[in-house]
């Protein structure tokens, strides 16, 4: 998208809005991205991530469980201390037999572990569930955001870019969401039962397990910093990456014809190998985080085993008094040693959480891009058509030079107006701001009175139906693109109609609406002759097609919703000249009735035209009907005789 755009009739832009960043990501201003995606998109899933939060939690605090239990019952049955457990009441616990002490314990052991497994299980499946609907929430609301916002917006971004925002990012907010918040829950619920039990057993020795703790978190903050370095890197290299990619698949004819396979393989290689070399400085950093965590709590592990065995051995430990048991100090070593997975876990979470933030930097970025003004108080209801253009003036954003220079033209309910000039004179630009694609720079665009920038912009489109000269079809069948656009279309009924289902297109399009439009575009003859005939699969971007099929479908697309407004750019170009005749015969009953606005540079396509509006370097030259024109022997009548072969052209 970021390579020159095709104005219709030859004009190139390369510009980008003024208020469009270079990169999806500059456009975040939040400064927490991830919590705004989760907090918009997940509060009718609060009770999924209670019930996640809880889950998970539980499961831990139980399973850290044993061996506290585990410590209690050794010093009941060796060392003669009683057998108290939190939370149990008196009399539970069996008397003084170890045998019975031991079956009791193992009991437990088992309870425990159940319930476990079931809280795991319950958490992992809420988790789950609520990743998937948070991604799907995300990526529909970023899309809708994206189909909303001004062809600056896409003047200025590669399709490849936008397509992994939409695509890359957006799963990777989903591998965080499934994975990040059950891991946090693990990491920080080990991490506090293991203090608490340490603390139930022993609260001093539990004082010096905890003495690393403060380097811990600084180490993994100065880690969290370099990873979202990186992870900022490759979500912009992943979307380079992907843009390449586009760019080459889709001008395959292109590279086929001039045998630009090694170049395009070159190209991608060398964006394939910055990206490659992006993921690696991402996989340096986390190689190194996790490491050094654990060497860190193995030291608190050592430091914990010295102090905690001299005690035992001395019945204290330098400041350190009180009785110390052994069945006090190995659960107190296996609760240090279990911090391990916590920080493990914290590393990995830490990547997790850097890397999705990175990628909803770029989904907020899309979010936060301001869509064109869309006004409120304007909808437009039985539109007459008259069109008036009040000394416009527009240059693409980004760009010094004027595309469009003081222009009027006025055009009366019912009347077809044809716009010719040579290539660039700026004959599709006025369309595209007929239809607010862009916003004049000066002047303004009137549809019955009204500035276009005053009125709602789905009111604007519904009263114009536009058919640009390389007409855009959808994958899918004949009868599915001409229906689109039609008003309440179910794509569920015309996908039934692809599979053979009888009825209606939709509530209001009949398969007599259809052939009708298809007759009127010139359509219906080659339709019939396929072997599927409207159930035809025309292949993606209609590639199955001819440009002058793909012409007329478009055609009979806008016919079947009947818009009191036709833009018709270039319509016709791409069909030979009998069927030109054919579909002007058809095109004259149905613009009889309706302002018509026809780009052309067969100049046979508005000879029949109201008033023919000359156009040349953005600047009106001449105006008049084709017989004035010709007979005042300017512009028009020189490119008539060029294309009526009375003159050779320069």
């Amino acid at each position: 998208m970021s390579e020159a755009s095709d104005d219709g009739d030859g004009e190139t832009s390369n510009a980008t809005r003024d208020d469009t960043p270079d990169n999806v990501a500059d456009a975040a201003v939040d400064r927490w991205p991830l919590y705004r995606l989760v907090a918009e998109s997940g509060r009718e899933n609060a009770l999924f991530v209670v019930v996640g939060i809880l889950g998970s939690g539980l499961a831990q605090v139980l399973a850290t469980a044993d061996m506290f239990v585990i410590g209690i019952a050794f010093d009941a049955m060796f060392n003669g201390q009683p057998y108290d457990l939190p939370l149990l009441p008196t009399g539970v616990v069996p008397g003084d037999e170890p045998a019975r002490m031991l079956a009791f314990t193992a009991a437990l052991l088992v309870g425990l572990k159940v319930a476990d497994v079931s809280l795991a299980i319950t958490g992992q499946y809420c988790w789950n569930l609520l990743a998937q609907r948070i991604q799907h929430a995300v990526r529909v609301d970023a899309f809708d955001t994206v189909q909303r916002l001004g062809m600056g917006f896409f003047d200025g971004q590669q399709t490849g870019d936008v397509m992994s925002v939409l695509n890359n990012d957006v799963n990777r907010l989903e591998e965080f969401l499934t994975n990040g918040p059950q891991m946090t829950v693990y990491a920080t619920v080990v991490t506090l039962s293991s203090f608490g039990y340490m603390a139930l057993l022993n609260w001093r020795l539990a004082l010096v397990a905890v003495a690393l703790a403060p380097v811990v978190a600084v180490a993994n903050w100065w880690f969290g910093r370099r990873h979202e370095r990186r992870h900022d890197v490759v979500r912009a290299e992943t979307g380079k990456l992907n843009a390449a990619l586009e760019t080459a698949i889709s001008g395959v004819p292109v590279v086929k014809a001039y045998g630009g396979e090694r170049h395009e393989t070159d190209r991608v290689a060398d964006r394939s190998r910055v990206h490659r070399g992006a993921i690696w400085r991402s996989h340096v950093t986390r190689s190194r985080h996790e490491p050094a965590l654990r060497l860190l709590a193995g030291m608190a592990f050592l430091l914990t085993f010295v102090v905690g065995t001299q005690w035992v051995l001395d019945d204290r430990f330098w400041v350190l008094q009180g009785t110390l048991t052994a069945g006090e100090l190995i659960p107190f070593l296996y609760y240090t040693q279990n911090l391990v997975g916590p920080m493990r876990v914290l590393a990995r979470v830490t990547g997790f959480y850097k890397g999705a933030k990175a990628a909803a930097k770029r989904v907020v970025g899309i979010q936060q891009v301001e869509p064109p003004r869309e006004a409120e108080g304007v909808e437009l209801t039985d539109v007459d058509g008259a069109v008036r253009y009040d000394d416009v003036s527009f240059g693409y954003p980004g760009t010094d030079e004027e595309v469009i220079s003081d222009v009027a033209i006025d055009a009366a309910p019912g009347e077809t107006v044809g716009l010719v000039g040579a290539t660039g004179a700026g004959k599709s630009t006025l369309t595209k701001l007929l239809l607010r694609f862009y916003d004049p720079d000066e002047g303004a665009v009137r549809l019955d009175g009204h500035d276009v920038r005053d009125v709602s912009l789905p009111s604007l489109r519904d009263s114009i139906g536009y058919v640009a000269q390389d007409p855009f079809l959808f994958t899918g069948t004949v009868r599915e693109n001409i229906v689109y656009g039609a008003s309440e279309v179910d794509p569920q009924v015309t996908s039934g109609r692809a599979n053979g289902d009888e009825g209606p297109v939709s509530d209001d399009v009949s398969d007599a609406d259809v052939v009708a439009a298809a007759k009127q575009a010139g359509a219906h003859g080659f339709i019939s002759s396929m072997d599927a005939g409207y159930e035809t699969e025309v292949g993606e971007r209609g590639t199955k097609l001819s440009g002058g099929q793909r012409q007329r479908i478009a055609l009979a697309r806008v016919l079947l919703t009947d818009p009191p407004l036709l833009v018709l750019d270039e319509a016709t170009s791409q069909v030979d000249n009998r069927t030109e005749v054919l579909i002007q015969r058809s095109l004259a009953e149905v613009t009889a009735d309706r302002t018509t606005i026809v780009v052309a540079h067969r100049l046979s396509t508005v000879r029949d035209a109201d008033q023919i509006v000359v156009l040349d370097d953005g600047e009106i030259e001449e105006v008049g009907t084709h017989d004035e024109l010709v007979a005042r022997e300017g512009a028009y009548a020189d490119l008539w005789k060029v294309q009526v072969g009375e003159v050779g052209a320069d």
